[in-house]
């Protein structure tokens, strides 16, 4: 981004109105201006009429004291539709010939909440059928309909499950209701014919539009009403979707549970339009292998038609880690041991690797031709022989063993110190490399299953600049061919790069490295060791965000062929405020991991070195706004700490050398690189924001006047969050 002062002169008459995130955020800050004033209004400041059956107490010196105000009876019901938070439970069901459901709704103080309609809410009821032949159980809805294709008439009708609204609703004026279904469902016999079986799991879900609700479900057993020690088939948690998805929302939002999506997402479901599968576990895995599925790779994507007959399209999904990573999503304790980023357990969360199927492993692998796949494998009966540990195939488990993740359990790093750190002096690093799954005995780093290994130093914490070196990349040292064998298997290092005389405060040393597996490299997972330069005690750099939230996406965050992993604090000491790409973009670490991740809102496209950030490569799978998603501490808050720098672009003739570069001032290169819009642009430059800046330039942004805590545009406000 390279605004200029001069030209946003006229730009402020005669610029275009673009809609951006910025436009939407200063409405709201008016708006809570205005509600503010008007709230101030109608406070009176004292006086007033004393409450019915309230003593005024005694007269004050300085007048009388205003009387407490009257609270309204707690158990007083609340309206639905007014209520900002809405706790929904299904506390029985019964089944005669229609089902009968007894449900509550109250609101976050526990006050039941009236005048729910048929307009509202929509239930879903299916039973559990167990598997069968190799077979997984799967959920059959007993309300269905006939989907008739319109963008493609040629194409058959579809059975869809469904839900129904138009029982009887009864709402009983105190938070709770009784709904009667209008179907029989021990009468079915179109557009599918649904027996029903009262000993097998039965499930009411219900969906709730018009207010924030979570979607409430209820299992049971009709023919016992037991609802204890069942079978539910729950493979995944929504914990472990929303570790991506933050807060997962389908059909307009009204969708945020597992359990309840499953009961129209079964076997039976078909897109008619596009003849594409609405089961879960076939859509589900498509969806996320996305443009890595065979099909789209040889050129036919992955798309069917939704909501009044819009075309989706999945060919350009990425799964933001390894697809191998099954347990991301399917926890279950017997597959999550080794995991890098551990997920939610659930009863059936190893169903993955016990029950393959065709369904399933040909979502993924859809080049598979079942037909032919060592024989006729006409169902899923045959699986197992092959995919099992007596298999020729060996377990689904093993076949989808990562070894690139796997493998970072065998190598660990270990500093046992660092001194000549003084101005001036190269430091000395005294470290050894173990294996902890033997032990922690050492590891010879001269040996061949040592791809790389190299200590790093960078300085100052306040914010990395690694100014007196040559450039802004971190100062590194080859362990395997300059250090020297102390004698008990740990080794010292002497770094070829002496700390700059003129440097203060304190530095950072991390290891980077990669290992030799079989197949694959394995990464180093290193943690910075922080030392002192002039400082007393050594200073840490501030924590912004933390290596636990990146791998709830990313699994195993690892970059730079898988050089570095797992320690985003170590990636800073390169992507520093001064380290700029070749294309006049900037490669510090506050700038580019925003702008990466909001490549599917910005308005300019993103490009570092050579690689594009468009939606084609990245979409990022929660709510942009949430910055609590990836920030520790409340660290997003303005002003930014103390120290932080403006960064740097590549803009002068000599592309190596940082000093004819232009930067653009701290607050403002976080926030462009989200807010790329002309008008979010002029109003940071309004506001003492510099995007043409020479290195002497001091920072004059006022953002924090608005933007800072407790201010009417508060970033917390504006982007929707509450502190952690």
């Amino acid at each position: 981004m390279n605004f200029s002062n001069e030209d946003y002169g006229l730009r402020i008459i005669y610029g275009r109105c673009g809609q951006s995130l910025f436009a939407s955020h200063f409405r709201l800050a008016v708006v809570t201006v205005l509600v503010t004033m008007w709230l101030s209004g109608c406070g009176g400041g004292g006086g007033g009429i004393a409450a019915p059956q309230v003593s005024p107490g005694p007269v004050a010196p300085n007048g009388p004291v205003t009387p407490p105000p009257v609270l309204p009876a707690p158990s007083l019901p609340n309206e639905y539709a007014k209520a900002e938070q809405v706790i929904a439970t299904i506390t029985a069901v019964q089944i005669n010939s229609a089902p009968l459901v007894d449900f509550t709704l109250v609101n976050s103080d526990g006050i039941g909440l009236t005048g729910l309609t048929n307009a509202n809410v929509r239930f879903h009821i299916a039973k559990l059928v167990p598997g069968v032949d190799g077979d997984s159980s799967y959920w059959q809805s007993y309300v269905n309909r006939l989907a008739v294709p319109s963008v493609n008439p040629d194409n058959p009708t579809a059975i869809q499950a469904t839900t129904e609204r138009d029982g009887t609703l009864t709402d009983h004026g105190d938070g709770t209701y009784t709904y009667l279904f209008n179907t029989d469902i021990t009468q079915i016999t179109s557009p599918l014919a649904v027996s029903f079986e009262p000993l097998l799991t039965h499930r009411v879900g219900i969906r709730f539009s018009g207010g924030p609700v979570s979607n409430p479900s209820y299992d049971w057993i009709p023919a016992t009403q037991s609802n204890t020690g069942l079978a539910h088939r729950d493979i995944v948690a929504n914990e472990s979707c929303n570790s991506c998805h933050q807060t997962l929302a389908a059909h307009g939002g009204y969708y945020n549970d597992m359990q309840v999506c499953v009961l129209c997402h079964n076997p039976v479901s078909v897109e008619p339009n596009s003849g594409a599968s609405l089961d879960f576990k076939v859509m589900i895995h498509k969806i996320h292998q996305g443009s890595d599925l065979p099909s789209v790779i040889n050129g036919d994507p992955y798309q069917f038609y939704g909501f009044r007959d819009q075309l989706i399209d999945f060919s350009e999904v990425n799964f933001p880690q390894d697809s191998r990573n099954c347990g991301t999503c399917h926890a279950g304790t017997a597959t999550q041991s080794a995991k890098i980023h551990t997920s939610t357990l659930t009863q059936d969360g190893d169903n993955w690797a016990e029950v393959p199927s065709r369904e399933a492993c040909g979502a993924c692998h859809d080049d598979l031709n079942f037909a032919s796949h060592f024989g006729d494998q006409a169902d899923n009966s045959g699986c197992q022989s092959c995919h099992s540990a007596a298999g020729m195939a060996g377990t689904v488990a093993s076949d989808h063993f990562n070894e690139r993740v796997e493998g970072t359990s065998r190598f660990s790093i270990n500093v046992h110190g660092i001194t000549q750190t003084a101005p001036g002096e190269s430091p000395l690093i005294h470290f050894s490399l173990t294996n902890p799954q033997s032990g922690n005995t050492t590891i010879d780093i001269t040996s061949s299953v040592i791809s790389r290994l190299r200590a790093a130093i960078a300085w100052p914490t306040t914010d990395f600049t690694n100014s007196g070196s040559a450039d802004a990349n971190y100062n590194r040292t080859d362990a395997p061919s300059l250090a020297v064998a102390v004698g008990d298997g740990s080794y010292t290092l002497t770094s070829t790069t002496p700390i700059p005389t003129a440097t203060t405060g304190s530095g950072m040393l991390i290891f980077e490295g990669r290992f030799n597996g079989i197949n694959e490299r394995i990464p180093l997972i290193t943690a910075p060791t922080w030392f002192s330069i002039t400082d007393t005690i050594a200073t840490p750099r501030r924590q912004v965000v933390s290596d636990e939230k990146c791998n709830s996406c990313h699994g195993l965050t690892s970059a730079h062929g898988e050089n570095r992993a797992n320690n985003q604090t170590g990636c800073q000491g390169c992507h520093n405020p001064r380290l700029a790409s070749a294309n006049k973009q900037s490669l510090d670490f506050k700038s580019m991991i925003h702008g990466i991740h909001a490549a599917g809102v910005r308005q300019q496209p993103l490009l570092l070195d050579t690689t594009p950030y468009s939606t084609a490569v990245v979409q990022y799978p929660g709510n942009l706004s949430n910055c609590n998603a990836c920030h520790v501490n409340d660290s997003y808050t303005l002003p930014l700490a103390s120290g932080v720098l403006a960064s740097t672009y590549d803009s002068g003739i000599d592309a190596g050398d940082y000093a004819d570069d232009l930067m653009i001032s701290a607050t403002a290169s976080v926030c462009s690189s989200c807010h790329d819009s002309e008008i979010a642009g002029i109003h940071m430059l309004q506001n003492g924001a510099d995007f043409n800046a020479t290195q002497s330039s001091s920072n004059s942004e006022s953002c924090v006047i608005c933007h800072g805590p407790g201010r009417v545009s508060d970033v917390s406000t504006v982007h929707g969050l509450a502190p952690e």
